[in-house]
């Protein structure tokens, strides 16, 4: 199985709270991975770190190359003006 990616050494801080602390991970092609843990436990912020929308304060994160990460939200910003078709597909052409 070939590595997708993961994480060596993360810390990552917030305000009040460090989240992660020497956090070293990886996933490789095929697996099937579960993330669980208390609210607050910082699953949410992990997998946006792993996606690359939070910048760890320590260590590094890896990817390969080719491999993007999505995360879908825990809130929505739709618009009740919006279809639900739009919210959907949004602009995208038909398909």
């Amino acid at each position: 199985m070939a590595f997708l990616l993961g994480c060596e050494k993360v810390r990552v801080d917030f305000p009040t709270k460090t989240v992660f602390e020497d956090l070293s991970l990886g996933v490789d092609e095929g697996a099937r991975i579960g993330i669980v843990g208390r609210n607050g436990d910082g699953k949410s912020t992990l997998l946006r770190v792993l996606a690359g929308d939070v910048e760890v304060d320590e260590g590094r994160v890896i990817r390969t190359r080719g491999v993007s990460v999505g995360v879908l939200g825990q809130a929505d910003d739709l618009r009740d003006e919006d279809t639900v078709e739009r919210a959907v597909v949004g602009d995208r052409p038909e398909y």
